[in-house]
């Protein structure tokens, strides 16, 4: 299966989103549970490398500085792009 445009766009939108929660001191955090469990929802057949890494990279963010925070969180959005391609 190869994740489409559409939903690297969702995807990218949702870590946008947990970068403006974090941004106002809203509930951040909840918003990365939910990037989180949706990425471990991924069919096998899709983990690849750049999968790996946004993964572990996504969960980092919990433990990160904001001006690594934000950093990473764009980082983030650059592997999904390479999500199955």
């Amino acid at each position: 299966m190869i994740v489409s445009e559409g939903y690297k766009n969702k995807l990218k939108s949702k870590y946008f989103g947990l970068l403006n929660e974090r941004e106002k001191g809203g509930e951040w955090e909840k918003f990365l549970d939910t990037i989180v469990i949706e990425l471990l929802g991924f069919e096998e057949d899709n983990k690849t490398i750049n999968y790996e890494r946004l993964l572990r990279k996504t969960q980092s963010l919990r433990f990160l500085r904001y001006e690594y925070f934000r950093k990473t969180v764009f980082e983030c959005m650059n592997l999904i792009t390479g999500l199955s391609d």
